[in-house]
């Protein structure tokens, strides 16, 4: 694979590419044109391509257009659905110009005629490995701020669930030194009940501390968005209560379910949560969080609001950027653009509009699960 130390500058362009045609003579001479420099995988049709591309790591794939069966624009989708971060340089002849240019409007990098000019060719092996490069660095630098983020928030929330085990652990600690006083005497089983109740609510706070923390595989699985809304109303009530926010929610009834990353989806849930609620940090008067979910015709929704001042609408599309933050030194410019992130990863989108109390309102929205 290509090798990253630091920036794009410094990229070892040896790359690992792919060439696939039905025809011999296009394949070797490709072969001996980019071997000295790149390690180089041959596939004689779709299928064949397909099968490699499921076994070795590959940076670039130059396909022909014509095949038997399956054409080069047909890999070409394949390629971009399944691995969109692979660069694709089209082989076509002088009649079929047209497929060519659907070809790159599909994706490709660049399309060469046959045949081909061996400098021409080599610019766009390098231009494509260059861009591969950057796009892995993009996916890293997204990677480690979807992590510092997840951190931030872990901080935000887990925080105030330690601060709520203080109460329980008081009374404990009361009804203990009443028992203890009592001890030659019946135990008043009343004692024991609040006891009891109380360990129950601490180990609660506890598992939801726990389960916050745990971050598994990213494996989607089927899940129902309502209940990641209401996970996300528990683990963020000790940071409501705390403002003076009264948490409204709006939940439908018989949502269809969806594929997703239970934890990634909650990160952003509570993401929009916390934003919500520095938002109207300085409200005066009524600070309400409003949560709804919906069903659309080929999306469910989840959609976060608030009673806050509301965002400048120049800077609404500015607010996903990474590090791009409305709060001064508060503020990491991680929270928006993990979320922007999260939903990429779903197959789905983050968008913001005004709400009817003059704040904000965030909706996120999910393909419904065929």
């Amino acid at each position: 694979m290509l090798a990253v130390s630091g920036t794009v500058a410094e990229v070892k362009t040896r790359g690992r590419i792919l060439i696939v045609d039905d025809e011999n003579g296009p394949r070797q001479a490709l072969r001996m044109l980019l071997k000295e420099d790149h390690d180089v995988f041959l596939a004689v049709d779709v299928p064949s391509a397909q099968a490699l591309l499921g076994e070795q790591p590959i940076d670039l794939v130059i396909t022909d257009l014509r095949m038997p069966r399956q054409t080069g624009v047909e890999l070409l989708r394949w390629i971009k659905t399944h691995f969109h971060d692979i660069e694709v340089i089209i082989l076509t002849g002088f009649g079929e110009l047209d497929s060519a240019m659907t070809a790159v409007e599909c994706g490709a990098l660049a399309y060469v005629v046959k045949p081909f000019d061996t400098q021409v060719m080599l610019r766009h092996v390098e231009d494509g490995l260059a861009k591969r490069v950057e796009e892995m660095e993009r996916r890293r630098l997204e990677e480690l701020a979807l992590e510092a983020n997840r951190f931030e928030t872990l901080g935000r929330f887990v925080t105030g669930m330690l601060h709520d085990l203080g109460t329980p652990l008081a009374v404990i600690t009361g009804q203990l030194e009443i028992v203890l006083n009592k001890a030659e005497q019946d135990i008043p089983r009343d004692r024991l009940n609040v006891i009891h109740g109380q360990i129950g609510l601490c180990s609660d706070i506890v598992r939801s501390a726990m389960n916050f923390l745990r971050h598994e595989t990213q494996r989607f699985s089927i899940l129902n968005i309502n209940d990641v809304a209401e996970a996300c109303i528990g683990v963020s009530t000790p940071v409501t209560q705390k403002a003076g926010i009264t948490v409204k929610r709006e939940l439908a009834q018989n949502i269809p379910i969806c594929e997703g990353d239970f934890v990634l989806l909650r990160q952003a849930v509570l993401n929009l949560i916390n934003n919500a609620c520095q938002a109207m940090e300085t409200k005066e008067g009524t600070r309400e969080l409003h949560l709804r979910t919906w069903r659309e015709p080929d999306d469910i929704c989840i959609a976060i609001s608030d009673t806050g001042p509301g965002i400048a609408p120049e800077l609404r599309t500015k607010i996903f950027d990474t590090f791009f933050s409305t709060k001064g030194e508060r503020g990491t410019g991680l929270g928006l653009a993990a979320v922007k992130n999260i939903m990429r990863r779903h197959n789905g989108e983050v968008s913001v509009r005004e709400n009817d109390w003059g704040g904000v309102e965030f909706v996120l929205r999910f393909p419904i699960r065929r």
